[in-house]
């Protein structure tokens, strides 16, 4: 028969590792801060880090932790944040979330053992759910960063598409100011999203659109985006044709993503090699020991 505290201890478990599921799966986006960030006539978009009330239990203990500690001192990753637009509220909740949870977890597995029947041979020190909580607080950073390379990835190649709809518009003799704005609405995507955000950002602040798409590319440290914002200011401020640079500059990028893509292909080629070898030494050995087995016993 199976103890009550065996399915406590196991259901206790399960839902540790759904709510660390959750925590770190990419969360949808509020649908009222979307439209407020696509509506140029609402004030808000002035400033440059809007805030929600929180709308989850995560949030609300980010929020509540950010209030008394300080972003500062819990050193969050906000470029990489704001790249994948992830919450800080949010982003210290799945570490509070999993912190907890690694701390309680060696007592839930000695738990769960002894109550089936398995009492451990050993104590479990405190001191291991100190070391797991303090690992697994660390893991929403180390996800994020991984999500920010992928990110950053999708946001050249889109970049890419960007310089190739400038180029276009200004041959269609459009103004630079309406060649950024025709081109980021003409995409699709989060990434246009983001840069259609910065120029209407800018409008709303008085400043040049090429400056909003240069300081949307410090924000996110994406300098691709930089570049044509650097193209562009040149024919804006000074009147020059611009439409070749900006060809130039997307053939240049695209190259630049070939050779990344290929060596990304190389690495993972690279790291194929051993598991290959050693599957094909284990194959060997299966099929040929049998073989010289009989004939050393012959």
């Amino acid at each position: 028969m199976i103890s009550p505290f065996a399915v406590l201890a196991g259901a206790a478990v399960g839902a540790g590792l759904v709510l660390a599921y959750r925590g770190l799966a990419p969360g949808r986006p509020d649908v009222g801060d979307v439209i407020s960030r696509m509506d140029a006539g609402r004030l808000e978009n002035l400033q440059p880090v809007r805030t929600t009330a929180p709308a989850g239990g995560l949030e609300k203990v980010g929020a509540a932790l950010l209030r008394s500690a300080g972003e500062g001192t819990l050193r969050l990753p906000r470029q990489e944040l704001e790249l994948i637009g992830r919450s800080p509220t949010r982003h210290v909740g799945i570490k509070v979330a999993l912190g907890l949870y690694g701390l309680v977890l060696p007592a839930l597995l000695v738990g769960a053992a002894s109550a089936a029947g398995y009492p451990m041979p050993f104590p479990v020190p405190a001191l291991a759910g100190l070391v797991l909580g303090l690992l697994f607080w660390f893991v929403p950073d180390i996800h994020v960063r991984q999500q920010a390379v992928e990110a950053r990835a999708d946001f050249r190649h889109a970049i890419k598409t960007y310089l190739r709809l400038v180029q276009l518009e200004r041959a269609a003799d459009a103004a630079p100011t309406q060649a950024l704005k025709r081109a980021a609405e003409v995409g699709e995507g989060w990434v246009f999203v983001k840069i259609r955000d910065a120029i209407t950002r800018a409008e709303l602040e008085g400043i040049s659109p090429w400056e909003g798409l240069r300081q949307l590319s410090e924000e996110l440290d994406v300098p691709e985006l930089g570049a044509p914002a650097d193209i562009i200011s040149i024919a804006g401020e000074e009147g020059a044709a611009v439409g070749e640079t900006l060809g130039a500059q997307a053939r240049s990028l695209s190259g630049a993503l070939v050779t990344a893509a290929k060596a990304k292909a190389n690495s993972a080629s690279e790291k194929m090699v051993m598991p290959v070898s050693a599957l094909v030494v284990i194959m060997t050995i299966y099929v040929g020991f049998p073989a010289l087995t009989r004939i050393m016993s012959a």
